[in-house]
């Protein structure tokens, strides 16, 4: 981990950090309509100091190619989610423009499109599918933010709830996007208490079994409690969720393993 000075005090933390992105002029993204907005989960962890964020697993459901959109629910149903990702540029600590943010997800019954069934076991076994929901690039505004409407992810074996997120440079956007380098691959995690309060609604309901949680997954532990993304939520019911990274945008880190 490479500590960047941009603190006040020259403290420093070693997570990914998910202060409320900044408000200012709009992104590329359309931002739909929010309603009043209260918080509703504790506000994660403050950064102390601008620092990279911490390298994680990409994991084996990733797909190149995702499409250029906003919108990337398609037919899932779940919790609505406008889910901002704010993209900070060290060492200046600016937020980066036009870097390509690239998320993918699980629905409410912990599938990944591309992918048959939510256990390894079953996808090595059953292969993949022509789906692509709950998957998307968009690019970052003047703000640094790129803005998605999702749902609120499920769960699957072996993993506490997450997005996963890359953050791409140099490539160039058409329907999907190509070529760069990727600057980062990190997960976005969530409050257990309003996980377990989300869980237990429809369509998130009938996925039964164990989840696992947060302290139990190694690899929220790598990241820490500063990569809980922010959520609030409207009286409409729909949530939204801030999420900060700190990149060098011109660096391409070595890919964190597997497992």
């Amino acid at each position: 981990m490479v500590m960047m000075g941009c603190s006040s005090d020259g403290e420093a933390t070693s997570a990914t950090s998910t202060s409320a992105a900044e408000s200012g002029g709009e992104s590329d993204t359309n931002r739909g309509s929010q309603g009043t907005v209260s918080t509703t989960s504790p506000t994660s962890t403050e950064p102390q100091a601008c620092v990279l964020s911490p390298e994680l697993t990409a994991g084996p459901y990733h797909l190149d190619g995702h499409l250029m959109r906003s919108d990337i629910t398609e037919d899932r149903s779940g919790t609505p989610v406008e889910f901002r990702v704010k993209v900070i540029a060290l060492p200046e600590c600016t937020p980066l423009a036009g870097a390509a943010v690239d998320i993918w997800h699980c629905d409410a019954n912990g599938e990944y499109s591309g992918f048959n069934g939510n256990s390894l076991e079953a996808t090595q076994t059953q292969g993949t599918n022509e789906h692509t929901f709950l998957r998307g690039v968009q690019l970052t505004g003047a703000d640094g933010e790129a803005v998605f409407k999702t749902i609120f992810p499920g769960w699957y074996e072996g993993r506490t709830v997450h997005i996963h997120l890359k953050v791409l440079e140099g490539g160039t956007p058409a329907r999907t996007y190509s070529g760069g380098h990727v600057a980062h691959v990190g997960q976005a995690f969530f409050d257990e208490q309003l996980t377990a309060q989300l869980l237990k609604t429809e369509p998130y309901s009938g996925h039964t079994g164990s989840r696992t949680t947060n302290d139990e997954d190694s690899i929220y532990r790598q990241a820490g409690a500063s990569a809980i993304t922010k959520m609030t939520a409207s009286e409409t019911g729909q949530y939204v969720g801030e999420f900060t990274v700190m990149v060098d945008p011109a660096a391409t880190p070595e890919p964190a393993p597997l497992f």
